[in-house]
């Protein structure tokens, strides 16, 4: 595949404020589009906004179920939905120009959740996972984490301040080795994410095994019914009543989790830094020790 996000990178650092001002148009467009497609007719509106188009969910109950639950990360457009775009479109029969046709369409569909640091970082990081496959690179599934952050961060300096991106970061780096089951790369994301998490509330250690059981259902059945509701809104009654039985799982585990996470004191933007680097030295030597003993 053409690395779709070398080929942004390239447009975007052109001359870096004039290009991202003239995609803001069209991402706009692209955007507005997308939020028109979904039902008006839609109990979850709201909710497809968010998991299809990259629109911020409103504050209210249902931001608060995800929030108190541990699962508002499903709210944000990331590296899951272009897996799902990728593994979909692989499984197409092959036609003249397929793979460029599909980095064509991960790029617009970037621009459609509005081009925000996860789901460009996202990008960046299918790849670099692309290229290090192909050249026989052999980074550490850490290096190419942290190779996709500092190119979000070429492409856009102001992201330096972006809780986004360092959550994204982060994460990533909870989840990036593949040889981990998933309840561990589980407890370690919420490990990682509880200093910067814990600012905002709390996170209550039962949302390991939320992520652990809920995350896979929602990548693999929510998501893409959900993306389908915009290409076929007829559909929605269904899909609607799959996210009802959802959130009725998320309101009934609600109760125990809500405002008993722990706290801890919350970080600033350059510290949260300072504490990315350092968990990937460490994660870092981890993987090397492990690697060389094997």
């Amino acid at each position: 595949m053409i690395p779709v996000s070398i080929l942004l990178f390239i447009i975007l650092r052109i001359k870096q404020t004039s290009v991202l001002s003239y995609l803001r148009p069209i991402t706009n467009w692209l955007h507005t589009s997308c939020l028109q497609q979904i039902p008006a007719s839609s109990e979850w509106q709201d909710i497809y906004g968010a998991f299809v188009c990259g629109e911020y969910l409103p504050e209210g109950q249902i931001k608060k179920v995800f929030v108190a639950t541990g699962v508002i990360h499903l709210m944000i457009i990331s590296g899951a939905h272009l897996v799902f775009i990728e593994k979909t479109w692989s499984a197409l029969p092959s036609f003249r120009f397929k793979q460029l046709s599909l980095a064509i369409f991960l790029m617009l569909y970037a621009l459609t959740a509005g081009l925000k640091p996860p789901i460009l970082r996202a990008l960046f990081s299918l790849s670099i996972h692309r290229i290090n496959k192909k050249l026989k690179l052999f980074y550490s599934p850490y290096w190419k984490v942290q190779f996709s952050g500092m190119l979000c961060l070429i492409c856009h300096s102001a992201w330096a301040h972006s809780i986004s991106l360092q959550l994204s970061l982060l994460a990533s780096l909870g989840m990036a080795n593949h040889s981990m089951s998933r309840i561990k790369s589980c407890a370690l994301t919420y490990l990682i994410i509880l200093p910067i998490i814990s600012a905002w509330g709390g996170l209550h250690p039962l949302s390991i095994l939320i992520n652990w059981v809920l995350t896979p259902i929602a990548s693999v059945i929510l998501l893409p019914l959900s993306m389908l509701v915009v290409p076929l809104p007829w559909i929605h009654l269904l899909v609607d009543l799959l996210w009802s039985y959802f959130l009725q799982i998320l309101n009934w585990i609600r109760p125990v989790m809500e405002n008993q996470g722990l706290q801890i004191i919350s970080f600033s933007s350059f510290y949260i830094w300072i504490y990315i680097w350092v968990l990937f030295i460490l994660l870092q030597i981890i993987y090397i020790y492990i690697q060389q003993t094997k």
